[in-house]
């Protein structure tokens, strides 16, 4: 397991000071208590976890600041667009939006050619550059609220 968008995740974390919750771990998330919430998932399929936009789903995210990130083959943000239109529709305040690529095996999903190419350009991500790109992400954000 590549652990792509854990590793931002990290970042975020160290970097804002905050609590990490995976949630894979968690049944129920007490949200009141925090001024700013990230939402973040790797891209399977060409979207973001399915466990993930159920969470949001059950959240009052009236007035919350949030941002929403993912780690893909391809370290596009246009992945993201789906879930922040949903965190808006429950009146969250979206803050911004990253995304960088990551690593991944294609044999491990699909049998397509494309995807090996792909993986190849994906290799070793994420690495530094978008170590440092995501520290200037959040540090924006942290300046914004």
């Amino acid at each position: 397991m590549q652990k792509n968008t854990e590793k931002i995740a990290r970042i975020f974390a160290e970097k804002a000071n905050c609590e990490l919750i995976n949630i894979k771990d968690v049944s129920e998330v007490k949200i009141e208590k925090y001024n700013l919430i990230g939402f973040g998932s790797g891209v399977y399929r060409e979207s973001l976890s399915p466990k993930l936009f159920r969470l949001v789903g059950k959240l009052n995210l009236e007035g919350k600041n949030v941002f929403v990130f993912s780690t893909s083959g391809v370290g596009i943000k246009f992945y993201n667009n789906s879930l922040i239109r949903v965190l808006e529709s429950k009146g969250a305040i979206v803050k911004g939006s990253f995304a960088c690529k990551g690593s991944f095996i294609a044999g491990e999903f699909t049998d397509k050619k494309i995807f090996n190419i792909i993986g190849k350009l994906s290799q070793d991500h994420p690495d530094d550059r978008d170590f440092k790109e995501s520290e200037r992400f959040i540090m924006r954000i942290l300046n914004s609220i």
